[in-house]
């Protein structure tokens, strides 16, 4: 059985540590220069939602996800639609991480374009799933460990150009958190919005309470354990790009792989080839472990008759994998051609649905605990009413200030939703299938 130390490096593991670096060069030129400042709020954001996490897993200890614990607080179909929002993120997973290994292997050898790098990248991470061999948990610990090594040397580098009178000259830069001169509302807000995308995979540690001590009260410690360590990760990584180069967010020249610009300003030439191959590697396992469960979760649907069977419960006779729906989960990842120049954008879509199903999330714990249970003293209140309430509002808030483009296919994704629900369940009139997000 599973120890909260286990559950927490499950959950920081899947959280993709170096993403802080890849996010960086596109959120100090929109926030110019104070992206810590969204990572804190977003933090905060994300902390109030694990606070309603940790109250529904103390009385849902199960295998699941926000789906589960909409579901069974709020409705069946409710959860569902919940679940078909968090599906956004789990389909185009696999092809972030394919943009990401698009334009890097782009910069390094500009002679091939990024929609070949892209085309090449799908083909390779198809083949690999198609066969069967997905990265070994060896492999997977191997590349948090990498990660987690390179943001250590990242530290120890900063520190020793602010030593040497480079960047900012001084360890603390108000300035570098909060600037009132360059600060601009809407493009803070969008910026928290999108940032949520760093925390996206921090409930995981959810699906495995069937599997751990004491789930009850375990499952939430973790949770939390996750959020802040994360956070403070992100925080403190977010704060040192921006002490080692103050001007940044001005002169960065490709937003999309800002951080190799950041590593020319080290005064360490090994930070930008070290970087270059811990990224893709990190991209390359990635895609291949997200097309794996995006792949296994629609062979899961179509098995159960919730898509065409003959298509997507398809095995290969020799290899033994879902090949139908490996072909599609590499067909979703051509949208990456679509994205390759504004990473923003694709981060921002990915946010909806996170926003979108965090805030159902909140919603669970008020029509739990206060309108089901009636926990309606003072105290309860504050924990069960106000305190989810804002988690859910300032989920829906920021999620308003997303790209319009975003909103816009975000809602179309959710109106697909209703109207594949509507018909599996002949109008509403029957249980939806589950839908199940590992």
């Amino acid at each position: 059985m599973l120890t909260v130390r286990q559950l927490v490096w499950f959950g920081l593991s899947y959280l993709a540590p170096i993403g802080v670096f890849t996010q960086f060069g596109v959120m100090t030129g929109l926030t110019h220069g104070m992206t810590t400042l969204s990572y804190i709020t977003a933090m905060v954001v994300i902390l109030l939602t694990a606070l309603s996490y940790v109250k529904l897993v103390s009385v849902f200890p199960v295998a699941g996800s926000a789906y589960t614990y909409v579901q069974r607080a709020v409705n069946p179909h409710i959860g569902f639609i919940t679940g078909w929002m968090l599906l956004l993120d789990y389909l185009l997973l696999p092809m972030i991480c394919i943009l990401l290994l698009g334009l890097f292997l782009n910069r390094e050898c500009p002679a091939l374009p990024v929609w070949a790098w892209i085309l090449l990248s799908i083909a390779i991470v198809g083949l690999i799933n198609i066969r069967g061999i997905e990265p070994t948990i060896t492999v997977n610990t191997w590349t948090v460990l990498l990660q987690a090594g390179f943001s250590l040397l990242f530290l120890f580098v900063v520190v020793r150009l602010i030593l040497a009178g480079g960047g900012a000259g001084t360890f603390f830069s108000w300035e570098a958190v909060y600037n009132p001169s360059e600060f601009h509302a809407d493009a803070f807000l969008l910026s928290v919005g999108t940032l949520t995308l760093a925390f996206l995979g921090f409930d995981a540690v959810t699906t495995l309470a069937e599997e751990t001590l004491q789930p009850e009260t375990s499952v939430g410690r973790a949770l939390l354990l996750v959020c802040l360590l994360a956070g403070g990760f992100f925080i403190l990584i977010s704060y040192l790009c921006q002490i080692a180069w103050p001007s940044g967010w001005q002169e960065i020249a490709d937003p999309n792989t800002g951080f190799f610009e950041v590593a020319l300003k080290l005064r360490a030439n090994y930070m930008q080839p070290l970087y270059f191959w811990i990224g893709n590697l990190a991209s390359l396992t990635c895609a291949i472990a997200a097309q794996a469960a995006v792949a296994r979760l629609l062979f899961s649907m179509g098995r159960d008759g919730a898509l065409p069977k003959k298509i997507f419960a398809y095995v290969h006779p020799r290899f033994q994998t879902p090949v139908c729906a490996i072909l599609l989960a590499s067909g979703l990842s051509l949208t990456a051609i679509l994205y390759s120049d504004s990473l923003l954008d694709v981060m921002a879509l990915i946010s909806f649905g996170a926003l979108a199903g965090f805030s159902m999330v909140n919603i669970a714990v008020i029509f739990h605990f206060y309108l089901r249970e009636k926990r309606r003293s003072l105290a309860a209140a504050i924990e069960y009413l106000f305190v989810p309430l804002l988690g859910a509002s300032l989920c829906l808030y920021f999620l308003f200030h997303l790209p319009a483009q975003a909103k816009l296919l975000g809602l179309l994704w959710l109106g697909l939703g209703a109207f594949y629900l509507a018909v599996i369940t002949r109008g509403f009139r029957r249980p939806p299938p589950g839908l199940k997000l590992k």
